[in-house]
């Protein structure tokens, strides 16, 4: 565990760094990425850049078979596009990622079935792009990163350019933290809307369900027991060797874990429901 940020009603009420030099260090959030692509959906369709969550991919993408002509952004958002995922293991060494993505075979009917998949976030990445005419970088840094302060941050891109959406952020704690904030604020920065609270709300609901947890707009909700169910809905985005951000809108609540969990990411995930979250 290399860090842990409480925030609670209004102040950060407990910090932990392993070292003074990770509170400055960026980290690699892995796909906490894809909670900020789902942020910037919210923002696009408010500005009307992209009409809602139901316009079919093929409006940006050509040459889509029959057969892949019902995947909407929804479904990309959701993780049910059909598409088969072989991970990105298999993407990373294709020269067009997005290609490859569009190529693969439809294993179920869109809309039907959850498959986790960084193609379904890369492909939501480059209809931004294509929908706005600039990167995901830029939309980004105009519309979130600024306004809420954030300047030292890194977005990688792939060979066409297009901002990774499935793991290629890097952040420090402060900034992750920020994000959190936003969202337990409603999308409300500085007396400013940043991210429509209707969309929020939309993003981080129930939509569809795995065996461990509750999925929405590409954030990830917690399951409560019985005895939990008392605290509120708490959704989370989560990456990757164990880097989250816990937002629970009914305590006050923002948790920001960073960490190097080889064997077991979902460590922070415990302590938060064990020490934090019922405190």
């Amino acid at each position: 565990m290399e860090s842990c940020v409480i925030y609670k009603e209004n102040s950060v009420v407990f910090e932990y760094y392993k070292n003074w030099k990770i509170k400055d260090k960026q980290y690699k959030v892995y796909s906490i990425t894809k909670s900020i692509i789902s942020a910037l959906y919210g923002i696009a369709i408010q500005q009307g850049d992209i009409e809602n969550e139901d316009v079919p991919i093929s409006n940006y993408f050509s040459g889509i078979e029959d057969t892949k002509k019902g995947i909407t952004i929804r479904h990309l958002l959701m993780m049910s596009s059909g598409l088969r995922w072989s991970g990105n293991a298999a993407m990373i060494p294709t020269k067009n990622w997005v290609k490859f993505i569009l190529e693969q075979p439809v294993e179920s009917e869109p809309g039907t079935q959850m498959k986790y998949s960084c193609g379904n976030s890369h492909l939501l990445s480059a209809i931004l792009q294509k929908a706005t005419q600039t990167s995901t970088t830029n939309i980004a840094k105009k519309n979130l990163f600024l306004p809420l302060g954030i300047q030292n941050f890194n977005w990688y891109h792939d060979a066409q350019g297009v901002s990774i959406g499935g793991f290629g952020l890097i952040l420090k704690v402060e900034d992750m933290l920020k994000f959190g904030r936003l969202y337990l604020q409603k999308g409300e920065w500085n007396s400013k809307q940043l991210i429509p609270a209707e969309w929020i709300e939309k993003s981080t609901n129930l939509i569809s369900t795995t065996d461990k947890s509750s999925y929405g707009y590409h954030w990830w909700i917690m399951n409560h027991n019985s005895v939990d169910y008392e605290t509120g809905k708490t959704y989370y985005a989560a990456g990757r060797g164990g880097q989250y951000i816990f937002i629970n809108q009914e305590k006050g609540l923002v948790t920001v874990f960073t960490s190097n969990f080889t064997d077991d990411s979902s460590s922070p995930k415990q302590y938060f429901q064990n020490y934090i979250l019922n405190d």
